[in-house]
């Protein structure tokens, strides 16, 4: 986690917290007052780790004793280019409230979560970007139940977040990462054996084990054609995979999938009436419908299918695969397998492969939920 300390506070429209020196240290502090607010700001930084949350740091003290004060922080986002007036960023609001300690004018550290009220890394659902403005507007409100009367000082201020760490490899964002640790799990940081081009194609073939496995699905919308009882997915879905369920518009069940090609001959030469499709099969990359539309209908037919994502580069474009952050030791392992099957002649390097390709599998058992549930034990009391 890195900090960045706040060197002073700018008034905002409300009342303005009033500054003073303590008497013993000579530091500098402000005095808030339930009403008092003001704002600072700060620039997400250019190697801020996406997806993670900035907090506020306080250091205060207070002439009471164990009494309640409470924090509200309102941070907003501006994005360069796209917001040009606080009207126009998004906002969140964090609401804190503590307990001064026992011992007055004991100094309390405070760290406030000030992004991320719905998910990590966010403000109000808009991620995080280096080179972002984040304003934080801190103000002092009323506690439920025994407040402070004195003013709370405030000695210092500071945000802290996470930072990415200085990587070996040129890559952009994730890719980037998955390289640097392949590299320290094959014992290799200097990239004389293993090339960042070399890992990047064993990543690419890791994206396209995992569409095969149909791990990315998603919904699209294909045109049908009255009459017509053919329609070609790559030409309409280039980058399908499996086609896993059919519905036509209108139809409240999803059409039935057949079991061959055969069954689907001998329907349709049972009969070549038209109207709403009823069933399916896949066969060449053509999907086959019975019976065939009565009319045309822009979006006829949607078919939930897997598909295979864009390859992932070492450029600002799309270097972040599209699986959770926590799951990219998948990529990790596959690259490992990789490397160890092309230095197979090694000593040892069958033993790393293998190892590799357990874990490896392990892993991707887990990504697509195919591991064993967690085991639950029951215990009785008396």
């Amino acid at each position: 986690m890195a900090e960045f300390q706040i060197q002073a506070l700018v008034p905002s429209s409300g009342a303005v917290p009033s500054g003073g020196y303590d008497p013993v240290s000579l530091v500098s502090f402000t005095e808030w007052r339930l009403g008092d607010e003001a704002h600072f700001s700060l620039v997400a930084p250019e190697n801020y780790a996406a997806g993670n949350d900035f907090f506020v740091k306080l250091e205060e003290s207070s002439s009471a004793s164990a009494a309640s004060h409470t924090w509200q922080v309102r941070t907003l986002l501006m994005r360069p280019g796209l917001h040009t007036s606080h009207d126009q960023g998004e906002t969140e609001t964090f609401i804190e409230e503590c307990v001064s300690a026992i011992t007055a004018h004991e100094l309390t550290g405070r760290t406030l979560k000030v992004t991320g009220a719905t998910h990590p890394g966010r403000v109000s659902d808009v991620s995080i970007s280096p080179g972002d403005l984040l304003f934080f507007t801190l103000c002092r409100v009323a506690s439920s139940a025994n407040e402070d009367p004195a003013a709370i000082r405030v000695f210092q201020v500071s945000i802290e977040t996470a930072l990415e760490e200085a990587g070996i490899s040129e890559c952009a964002g994730r890719v980037g990462k998955i390289i640097d640790t392949v590299r320290d799990l094959f014992n290799e940081a200097a990239g004389g054996f293993l090339s960042d081009e070399f890992i990047l194609r064993a990543i690419n073939r890791c994206r396209k084990d995992l569409a095969q496995e149909d791990y990315w699905r998603t919904e699209s919308r294909v045109p049908a054609e009255s009459g017509v009882s053919e329609v070609n997915l790559l030409a309409h879905i280039p980058e399908y995979q499996n086609i896993h369920q059919v519905s036509f518009s209108g139809q409240h069940e999803p059409m039935i999938s057949l079991g061959s090609f055969r069954e689907y001959e001998e329907i349709k030469s049972a009969s070549q009436a038209k109207g709403a499709p009823q069933v399916y099969v896949v066969q060449n990359n053509i999907l086959h419908v019975w019976p065939a539309p009565s009319e045309t209908v822009q979006s006829g037919y949607r078919i939930y299918h897997s598909y295979e994502p864009p390859e992932l580069t070492c450029s600002s474009l799309n270097p972040d695969p599209a699986v959770p952050r926590a799951h990219d030791s998948v990529f990790v392992y596959f690259a490992l397998k990789q490397a160890f099957l092309r230095d197979r002649h090694a000593p040892g390097a069958d033993v790393k492969f293998r190892e590799y390709a357990q874990l490896y599998e392990a892993e991707k058992k887990k990504l697509l939920g195919e591991g064993d549930p967690p085991k639950l034990s029951l215990r009785s009391y008396r």
